[in-house]
């Protein structure tokens, strides 16, 4: 019973390596998860005090499907020509 704390440093230890595999994020799509982040955009919007808002890009490895999310969202359906718009409308 003294001893029991080393049981958890010791599967702590172990677990360490697997853990980015465990947190990577799902695909919408297919529930894999191979989703590869493309990029992150500061987009101009109006609904913020700010008028800008984040927006990042992803793309799945497994079924090639694009994907958006805005600020900390949820993942939404994108293109390819919504991602090249959204670089162009880019704010600095």
């Amino acid at each position: 019973m003294k001893d029991i704390h080393w049981i958890f440093v010791f599967a702590s230890i172990l677990i360490t390596p697997f853990l980015p595999a465990l947190l990577k994020a799902r695909c919408p799509g297919c529930s894999k998860r191979k989703l590869q982040s493309l990029d992150t955009f500061k987009v101009e919007s109006d609904a913020e005090a700010s008028g800008f808002t984040y927006t990042a890009l992803y793309r799945c490895g497994n079924c090639g499907e694009y994907f958006k999310k805005v600020k900390s969202g949820a993942m939404e359906g994108s293109s390819q020509e919504e991602h090249d718009h959204l670089k162009a409308s880019t704010v600095n």
